[in-house]
Order: C-alpha cells, then structure tokens, then sequence
C-alpha cells in the first residue's frame, strides 16, 4: 500500500518532488532516515519495473520521469500542435497575476483560498503566458510573477486598463452579483 501512496504523491507533486520531510510527515515517520530507506526501497522497486516512467532524485528530492525508451512517442505528443487553451484553473490564476502583479506563489494560493497553484503557474510558465519577474524581498526570497504579451494576445486585450474594475466584481455574502454580464475570459473560449 506505501507503494501506491508513494506513487500518488509523486505524481501529484510534479515538477517539484516529493522531499523527504514530506514523506516523513505522510506516513508519521520518527526522522528523516527512515524516510530515506522508505524512498530508497520505493526507488528500486519501481524503477525495476517496466514502466515508461521512472523515479529520478536530485538533491534527495523525488520525481517521476518519463524513460529513454519512450522518449520518441513523448516528444512526438509534445510536438503536436494543440489549440491552446488554458484550463478554468490556469484562466483563474493567469487572471489573480493580472491583477495583482508582481505577486508570489504563496499570495495566489492565498487568494485562491488554499488550492495549489504551482501546477498551473508551471503550465503557465510554459505556454509563455506568465513570466518570472523579480525576487521578493521578503523572508525566503519568493520568486514574483508578472504577465507576458502573449497573456494580452491570448485574452485579446491591449493593456492592463482593458480587465474590468475590481468593483465590477462585487461580492455579497461570497455570491457574486450577478447584474455585470461582463466575462473577463470569454474571448479565450470563443472560436
């Protein structure tokens, strides 16, 4: 069963892998030692088998990653060309660093109520909708985000002054009012 946890979390992590304090905490481990044998077993076990994914670590960080040996059929899907669309998650917080740029990826998850947001910034990253834009200087040095021209060219806006007004956003009792026909993201789902 360990195993089954082990590979949920790794894929649920992403790009930023499972450390070992996290394992650790998960399965209320004495220290880290034991959770190193535990991913160290984890390690094995898995990338004995034959999958097209493999565990890789770095700097006692865990990831899931995909095989040599299908490297080609992955580049091939990667290379296809999709429309691109962003997910409601990805327009949600493409949307939160509009508006509040530069901001971290601690303030979106805050304002996002808690749900992580480093998937969808990471997605965002790629697509070259969002960009990097500085370091804070607050405690543990976050990096900001900003948004990038394709984020105009993909919400057809010319400028910052084309999003509505937070007032055009007006919240009562957590229901929004429902008067403003206006949507800030409809031309992404137009055709």
């Amino acid at each position: 069963m360990k195993n089954k946890i082990l590979e949920a979390l790794l894929y649920i992590q992403g790009d930023e892998g499972l450390t070992l304090e996290q394992v650790k905490e998960v399965f209320n481990l004495n220290n880290l030692a034991e959770a190193k044998k535990v991913m160290q077993d984890f390690h094995k076990t898995f990338n004995d088998e034959d999958r097209g994914l493999k565990v890789v670590v770095y700097n006692e960080i865990y990831k899931l990653a995909t095989r040599e040996t299908v490297k080609e059929y992955v580049s091939k899907l990667v290379n296809i060309v999709k429309p691109n669309r962003l997910s409601n998650a990805a327009i949600e917080v493409a949307g939160i660093i509009a508006y509040k740029q530069p901001i971290t990826r601690s303030q979106i998850t805050k304002i996002r109520g808690g749900a992580q947001s480093d998937q969808v910034i990471n997605t965002l990253l790629v697509k070259g909708v969002i960009e990097e834009v500085g370091i804070s200087p607050t405690p543990g040095r976050p990096v900001l985000y900003g948004v990038t021209n394709k984020f105009y060219d993909h919400f057809r806006i010319s400028s910052l002054r084309d999003l509505p007004k937070m007032d055009d956003f007006n919240y009562i009792d957590g229901v929004e009012n429902e008067h403003n026909d206006f949507d800030l993201f409809s031309s992404q789902r137009e055709d």
